[in-house]
């Protein structure tokens, strides 16, 4: 009788917790808009009066940065998520090309507060968001318009020093165990002559994910896992003699398998310990 009641009882403050965990949520990105709504309009006038420049730039991602920190630790301080880094020495110089799966909606979030001097190509719409414009537009993120320029961009970025963050999936993973990459990053990397640094995201519980709504809360609370594994020599993936175009879709595939690989070696028993 007791062990039954010790099961209902478990089973209840699991389901208080999760009921918490929505509301916590909720409240987080509340204050995520809220907050991003009130530095566009303290940034207006700086970014009206003065021009884009590298010391502008530099000032904006230590801005977007330490928002982004403040984001994520208030999640963890009510109970939201585990937040989990490895390996993160890897990222420690400047001038790479960051690839990453992108289980979740707040990936980029967690890179660009993790990784130092970090930049990114976000979706254009995001500038048209008072909660994002202000810091996007000061820090020089990119959109992701196709095109030369976005490419031209990428390794200015690159060769500058920064930690260029790129989602090959160009969105949310649509259906978990799959890979399907679009070939921009690989043709970033070929035609800048840039190596690789791959990062793993996985979730332990499904969160946050594509056409998931926001309070679709897990019943046990999730633990994000961000990897960052060994650097990938691009030259050595790709046929010496190909063309840039040939070379960019081996390229793709090549990553594609590497990281389903990856992410089944994570899933098997005793990987996640």
């Amino acid at each position: 009788m007791c062990h039954w009641q010790d099961l209902l009882d478990v089973k209840e403050g699991r389901a208080l917790n999760r009921y918490w965990r929505i509301f916590a949520t909720g409240l987080s990105f509340t204050i995520f808009g809220l907050g991003g709504v009130l530095l566009t309009f303290a940034l207006i006038p700086i970014l009206v009066l003065t021009n884009d420049s590298e010391s502008r730039r530099k000032i904006g991602k230590i801005l977007l940065k330490k928002s982004f920190q403040c984001f994520l630790w208030g999640m963890q301080f009510l109970g939201v998520m585990n937040l989990e880094a490895k390996n993160m020495y890897r990222l420690k110089s400047g001038g790479r090309l960051v690839l990453a799966n992108h289980p979740s909606l707040i990936d980029a979030v967690i890179l660009i507060a993790l990784i130092e001097n970090p930049n990114g190509i976000i979706k254009s719409s995001l500038f048209n968001n008072p909660c994002m414009y202000g810091l996007a537009k000061i820090a020089g993120l990119m959109r992701n318009v196709e095109g030369p320029e976005l490419i031209r961009k990428s390794i200015e970025s690159i060769s500058a020093g920064d930690n260029l963050i790129i989602f090959p999936e160009g969105t949310r993973t649509k259906v978990l165990g799959e890979a399907v990459f679009k070939r921009g990053a690989a043709y970033i990397a070929l035609k800048g002559g840039f190596d690789i640094t791959p990062v793993l995201i996985v979730t332990s519980e499904p969160v946050l994910r594509k056409d998931h709504s926001w309070y679709k809360v897990p019943l046990s609370k999730p633990v994000f896992t961000v990897s960052v594994m060994e650097e990938i020599k691009v030259a050595t993936k790709v046929g010496s003699g190909d063309e840039l175009i040939l070379a960019t879709k081996e390229l793709t595939e090549y990553l594609e398998e590497y990281y389903l690989h990856e992410l089944r070696e994570y899933e098997r028993p005793g990987i996640r310990d």
